[in-house]
């Protein structure tokens, strides 16, 4: 595959995710949909082009959405977990104890959006709760996040089971 070809992929990929990290700031859920689904741009990079043309374009979006998206939550959630799991995705699951797995998984994804939170409160003195919320929510917040990290994992190893079946050839084809 020519080098011209997987950078102009890697360059439309690096516009289609600064774009869906754009419109995360329409709404509090979106803040987090949208990293993850610019994350899943890293499927198809990675299988079909390799790794390092899925980290160029999760480091080109990372520094052109930190300069052009207003939203730093949404932001901060692709630089800090949901742009690179993709693309390190595999090599945690090759880990054979499940359990062990999945501790790894959920560890790294709790440490992270704990650092994403402190950043946006010292940092951007963006608060994490509202003046009268109780502080019960930060452990609905994190429960919720968990899960739906979970459910993101397991429709992220689908996703690529998906590409890698089904999608890659016919997309090769294109870029020969």
């Amino acid at each position: 595959m020519k080098n011209a070809t997987r950078l102009a992929v890697c360059g439309i990929s690096t516009a289609l995710c600064v774009v869906l990290l754009f419109f995360g700031g329409a709404s509090f859920f979106l803040a987090y949909a949208m990293p993850m689904l610019a994350g899943m741009f890293m499927i198809m990079l990675k299988s079909s082009f390799g790794a390092s043309a899925a980290w160029t374009t999760y480091v080109s979006t990372s520094v052109l959405s930190f300069l052009l998206v207003a939203d730093r939550e949404c932001v901060l959630m692709y630089i800090m977990f949901f742009g690179f799991y993709p693309i390190i995705q595999s090599s945690v699951n090759r880990i054979k104890m499940k359990a062990v797995q999945w501790v790894v998984k959920l560890l790294l994804f709790n440490v992270l959006v704990f650092l994403v939170q402190l950043i946006l409160v010292y940092v951007f003195g963006i608060p994490f709760l509202e003046e009268g919320e109780g502080r019960w929510l930060i452990l609905l917040f994190v429960a919720l996040m968990n899960v739906l990290f979970v459910l993101y994992d397991i429709i992220l190893s689908k996703l690529t089971a998906i590409y890698i079946e089904k999608l890659e050839s016919r997309i090769k084809k294109y870029f020969k």
